[in-house]
């Protein structure tokens, strides 16, 4: 057997590099490990900004990252929701909040509300959600100290190239060894990495190498065996174009989603200004007229420099191959719509420090590794899938199209389950839990014709005082919470709520 592994090397750009040397940093620190960061060449510009799920403050916490740091240096919003408009035309906006995950072994609240529904219940999904009544108040769900079950979390909005300089300079101060020339070559050997000559002509030799360096796979790209699977079928668009508009007067606790005929127009605000981001097919519509409507879509004027970047959601057949894990969008590629592009990267990283590889020659961590980043690809594909399959703007090549492609497999199978009987069949590596898909695909027009029989061992008259006082737990515990000015305005992290 060969001795362990002494050397990582970390090829890529922007927070995904520096959030993986951080947390191998962290993790093996006080081994032997030496832990070479190779800066690529930054893609970040100033109007670019991060949209974040709450799984980045869990991860923050692990590495130890000071959040109120991170919210001044990175003028960052926190955020309760994202609202979806115009996906379906005629109907209203739908809140995707982010509820926390229910008790294990309790029946979803999606049950007793399919058959209060039934009933005659006439009181939508996202009245119940604590998370959806702190985006309405422009509130922040902080931590609930009660025994009903109800609590919420928030994501994040951070400008980008702050964020990754944060991140950077935590690396450099935790002792990684960093090199700032870039790549001139690479030498590969079928599967395996031998050596990267970097800029300056220096050679760097290392046991594992791990590529960060986003959707175009600088390092696992050229090995033997990469393949990279496209999911355009099912997620149609392939540009973005950045941009800024002013900070909003009152800041609100959610991200903006709107649908246009070529695609999707988001806003997400920031501090000191609101980040604009025109996601959409260049079949369908041109640059220059997404650039004109960029604004009028948004309800603001658009300032500064426009800045358009491809975009190709996918995944790689085998994200970790020989000597070469990638990790991020090298790895799994994902559409900016559900703010996911960070939890990709804290999902690929955590898998890795779980599989990290205990000798330097032989990796059969890899095959572990390459089923839980594929499972959990494909659970993510699926959820971004549902926006685009399940809209109902007809008439419009784009919408048309792509809401007659035929579902993955999958994706299908959750579709008809939650239409027979309002259950999601939950995989593992799961993004997002079950209420969270439930909210989704009722949002999107799908209405369960039955529900879970456990329910009617309930009586009608418990079931209906149940409904009626998680509307006022609900409520009284949304008016709690501090708004966004509010949460902004505190040195000192929040106490916990008391129940309702």
């Amino acid at each position: 057997m060969s001795g362990p592994v002494s050397s990582v090397a970390v090829v890529g750009r922007d927070a995904p590099l520096w959030l993986a040397v951080i947390a191998l940093k962290r993790a093996l620190g006080r081994t032997d490990l030496r832990i070479h960061a190779v800066e690529l060449r930054s893609r970040l510009t100033a109007v670019d900004a991060y949209a974040a799920m709450p799984t980045l403050g869990s991860m923050h916490r692990l590495l130890g990252i000071d959040e109120r740091l991170v919210l001044q240096a990175c003028n960052a919003v926190p955020v309760a929701a994202q609202r979806f408009s115009n996906w379906s035309r005629s109907a209203p906006p739908v809140l995707l909040a982010y509820d926390d995950e229910p008790r294990p072994g309790e029946l979803s609240f999606v049950q007793f509300w399919t058959k209060g529904v039934c009933n005659g219940l006439r009181v939508g999904i996202e009245e119940f959600s604590l998370g959806a009544a702190c985006a309405r108040l422009n509130a922040v769900p902080v931590p609930v100290d009660d025994d009903n079950g109800l609590a919420a979390s928030y994501g994040y909005h951070l400008d980008a190239s702050a964020y990754a300089a944060l991140l950077k300079q935590l690396a450099l101060r935790l002792g990684v060894e960093a090199h700032a020339f870039g790549i001139a070559d690479i030498e590969v050997a079928g599967p395996r990495i031998e050596a990267i000559k970097l800029g300056d002509g220096a050679s760097l030799e290392a046991d594992l190498y791990i590529d960060a360096s986003g959707r175009e796979a600088a390092l696992l790209s050229l090995l033997a065996g990469a393949e990279f699977e496209s999911w355009r079928e099912w997620l149609p668009c392939d540009r973005m174009l950045a941009a800024s508009g002013p900070r909003l007067v009152q800041l609100p606790s959610l991200s903006q989603i709107s649908a246009f005929r070529g695609g999707w127009i988001g806003q997400f605000p920031l501090q000191d200004r609101t980040a604009v981001t025109t996601v959409y097919n260049s079949a369908a519509v041109t640059e220059g007229e997404v650039v004109e409507m960029a604004g009028v879509i948004a309800g603001s004027p658009i300032s500064g420099d426009a800045v358009l970047s491809v975009l190709d959601p996918g995944m790689q057949r085998l994200p970790w191959i020989g000597n070469c894990v990638a990790i991020g969008g090298a790895a799994v590629a994902v559409d900016p719509v559900d703010a996911l592009d960070l939890h990709v990267t804290h999902a690929c990283i955590s898998h890795l420090m779980t599989s990290f590889p205990a000798c330097a020659d032989e990796f059969p961590e890899a095959d572990a590794y390459n089923a839980a980043i594929r499972c959990f690809g494909n659970n993510a594909r699926d959820f971004q899938a549902a926006h685009y399959i399940l809209n109902r703007r007809f008439d419009e090549t784009l919408w048309d199209a792509v809401r007659d492609a035929a579902p993955p497999p999958s994706l299908k199978r959750k579709f008809d389950l939650f239409s027979a009987r309002a259950v999601v069949p939950m995989n593992e590596e799961e993004p997002f839990h079950e209420q969270h898909w439930a909210t989704l695909l009722l949002g999107c027009g799908i209405v369960p014709e039955g529900y879970d029989p456990r329910v009617d061992a309930v009586p009608d008259e418990t079931l209906m005082r149940r409904v009626q006082q998680r509307l006022r737990d609900v409520a009284a515990l949304a008016r709690q919470m501090p708004t966004v000015e509010q949460f902004l305005a505190l040195e000192q992290p929040l106490p916990a709520v008391s129940g309702a």
